[in-house]
């Protein structure tokens, strides 16, 4: 605080200062001064009272609005301080418009402009010059410049309005201890909110213009005040009023008024989805419910691998040339790795709520807790498993382009039926399906054109050789040395 802060609040407390003088029209700060001193009370015992701050009640009894905030606060204050003293609030709120009004139109002296020097007529004509056309251009750029400017200028202050949606009303009734409000602004906007209790809130908007800020509420009638302030111009826009009606408590059936209200009933919560065991190969898993509490959490813990899928297929054996030699060297188990993370999220509530996570795959407990002020937090389990997708059959297309040969299919290390050991000639088309891999042999491969899942893969060889191919998945046919 500086020494001339202290010292005018010095002069509130009642320190070195004069009484004041009995006038037909006071100023509204010293009517204001006068009042509080006929009450006997100094401005710490006003300051505790109407919960407004030293400075601004030293400011309001000096008459110094410009140490008080905007126009719309000062109103409030006044009319709060007008009520504390014993006076007309309505009254001091016009006697300070009039103040207000009266600095704004003051007179002010007018300055004459000086008089013109008398130019004595000349006998030469006017004339224009080159010079005299280059300055002409360069000041109708200037002036189209500072138009252009002056436009834009006009754009950039424009403050956007501040807007309300939720509650949808500016009069609203809601029965909770706290509510978040929501609405809409210029983008990054400061926006300021003015409790019934004279707190203030703030909140920014983000990028496209939206914002929202969690204040208390007190049982019965509780204003608020929204303001926008633009982050650049620092223009405030015009102020909100929003009135929000808490009901108060009735008494229980039997209960005489004035009687010790029943305890608050504790927090419930349905789960609706998932179900309890679902079991799925889609990942995206929806949880939705309700509960009466204002606030929910979710955490995911991972119990371990899904149980194989029905009909899957084992794992192939391992082929000959997998076999270990006497006396290798074994080799190390691989390290198990860390277990998976699922999703985790913590959000505000009314009602009913409906949140989609995203899981890897594996069986997973999800713990679902909700939270509301004052009472026992409620926690529900449900449990899934997100199972690995069976993988696509794979669809073999063969096309016989050259002279007559035969030909032996196997899917999976299973003949093919028709397939085995057939004679095809060119012109003739055969398809197979499979899990992994097919095996083709022939004695013609020049003469046998494949299509896996639709991608051509060109000829199986040349022309007259014969042998085994192993076709897979993203692979080129590769010759084998076990015969089909």
């Amino acid at each position: 605080m500086t020494a001339r802060h202290q010292l005018r609040f010095g002069r509130r407390l009642g320190r070195d200062r004069n009484a004041v003088d009995a006038t037909t029209a006071p100023p509204v700060g010293e009517t204001l001064q006068a009042a509080r001193e006929r009450k006997g009370v100094d401005l710490y015992r006003a300051e505790r009272d109407t919960k407004i701050r030293l400075r601004y009640l030293a400011a309001l009894e000096d008459s110094d609005w410009n140490e008080l905030p905007a126009p719309v606060y000062t109103k409030g204050f006044l009319r709060n301080y007008a009520i504390y003293l014993g006076l007309e609030p309505d009254e001091i709120v016009d006697r300070w418009r009039d103040e207000m009004e009266q600095m704004r139109t003051a007179t002010r002296v007018a300055v004459a402009p000086p008089p013109m020097p008398l130019v004595e007529p000349g006998g030469r004509r006017f004339t224009i010059s080159p010079s005299m056309i280059v300055a002409g251009l360069v000041g109708f750029v200037v002036l189209a410049f500072v138009g252009y400017i002056g436009v834009q200028f006009l754009r950039f202050v424009d403050v956007t309005e501040v807007g309300l949606t939720y509650p949808a009303n500016v009069y609203s009734t809601i029965d909770a201890e706290q509510v978040t409000l929501q609405g809409t602004a210029g983008r990054g906007a400061l926006i300021s909110i003015t409790g019934p209790d004279g707190q203030l809130y703030s909140t920014t908007a983000d990028e496209d213009g939206h914002w929202s800020r969690q204040v208390p509420l007190a049982r019965g009638e509780n204003n608020f005040t929204v303001v926008a302030t633009d982050p650049v111009t620092q223009r405030e826009s015009k102020p909100l009023q929003l009135t929000i009606i808490v009901p108060l408590p009735t008494p229980s059936p039997g209960q005489t008024a004035g009687a010790t209200p029943a305890p608050p009933q504790p927090i419930s919560m349905s789960l609706f989805e998932p179900t309890n065991g679902l079991m799925t190969t889609d990942n995206k898993v929806t949880l939705s419910g309700t509960t009466t509490g204002t606030r929910i959490t979710i955490s995911s813990t991972y119990l371990g691998p899904p149980p194989e899928l029905p009909g899957a297929s084992p794992t192939p054996a391992a082929s000959p040339s997998a076999t270990p030699k006497p006396n290798a060297t074994p080799t190390p188990a691989p390290t198990p790795s860390s277990p998976p993370v699922g999703p985790a999220r913590d959000i505000t509530v009314s009602g009913s709520f409906s949140e989609e996570l995203t899981y890897p795959v594996g069986h997973w407990r999800i713990t679902v807790t909700s939270y509301a002020t004052g009472l026992e937090p409620v926690a529900q389990d449900t449990e899934v498993t997100i199972q690995e997708a069976p993988p696509t059959p794979l669809q073999l297309v063969i096309d016989i382009v050259g002279r007559t040969t035969t030909m032996t299919v196997s899917a999976d290390g299973s003949r093919v039926t028709g397939l085995d050991r057939v004679r095809v000639s060119e012109g003739e088309t055969y398809s197979a399906t499979a899990q992994n891999e097919f095996c083709v042999r022939t004695q013609n491969a020049g003469a046998i054109h494949l299509q896996l899942d639709g991608e051509a893969l060109g000829l199986l060889g040349r022309s007259g050789q014969s042998g085994s191919w192993i076709i897979r998945r993203g692979e080129q046919p590769q010759p084998s040395e076990t015969s089909c």
